[in-house]
């Protein structure tokens, strides 16, 4: 009997989740996820190279290249998440302008959230590694100081410490502003050019 009922309940759980997947637009969430993946990744990437430690600086194409692919499952992820909670809200067709820029505003609040979290992620890797730096090369002066020197340059590592984290959380909320200004942009865009229409599902009624 067990077994009999868990079965069942495992085929209804494959025939749901292939349900939900048939009524994704893939042709509106694809698009959507691959600019905004792509322009989020280049946005991280210059941040990088503008205060981000050295070491993580070398071939820039690559790098964004790379790591914008890796993202961008996470991207689509969150935009069908946008959609969904679209479809509910206003039906799985949307027949007012209102719908659709609140449907399109969605899109770009999940996609911003992803992108903050990867350059947040990013920055505090490089903050890891700016703060290795500084500690080794406090403690290379201390060895060839005397007494006096060395609390000044641990004091000095202190310091260094202190700017080096300031600097990265600056660029998280500069770079937070970037991200929500170009996925406002390149979503509009993406609408626009779809004629001012976004498909929330494939199901019509």
């Amino acid at each position: 009997m067990g077994t009999m009922s868990v079965q069942p309940a495992v085929e209804r759980g494959g025939t749901t989740l292939r349900a939900r997947l048939g009524v994704v637009p893939w042709l509106t969430v694809v698009p959507l996820a691959v600019v905004l993946a792509y322009a989020d990744g280049f946005w991280m990437i210059a941040l990088r190279g503008s205060v981000g430690s050295i070491e993580r600086t070398q071939e820039p194409f690559e790098t964004w290249l790379r790591e914008s692919t890796l993202s961008l499952p996470f991207i689509v992820l969150a935009v069908i998440a946008a959609l969904t909670l679209a479809a509910r809200r206003f039906g799985p067709v949307l027949r007012t302008t209102k719908a659709v820029v609140a449907s399109a505003l969605l899109v770009v609040v999940a996609g911003t959230a992803v992108g903050i979290y990867e350059v947040g992620t990013s920055s505090a890797y490089d903050y890891h590694l700016q703060s290795g730096q500084v500690q080794q090369m406090g403690s290379m002066a201390s060895t060839a100081s005397q007494q006096k020197a060395s609390t000044g340059s641990t004091a000095s590592t202190a310091a260094q410490q202190k700017a080096s984290l300031g600097l990265q959380v600056r660029a998280v909320a500069y770079g937070s502003g970037l991200l929500l200004v170009t996925n406002l942009a390149l979503v509009g865009w993406v609408v626009a050019m779809r004629g001012g229409r976004l498909n929330v599902s494939s199901t019509r009624r």
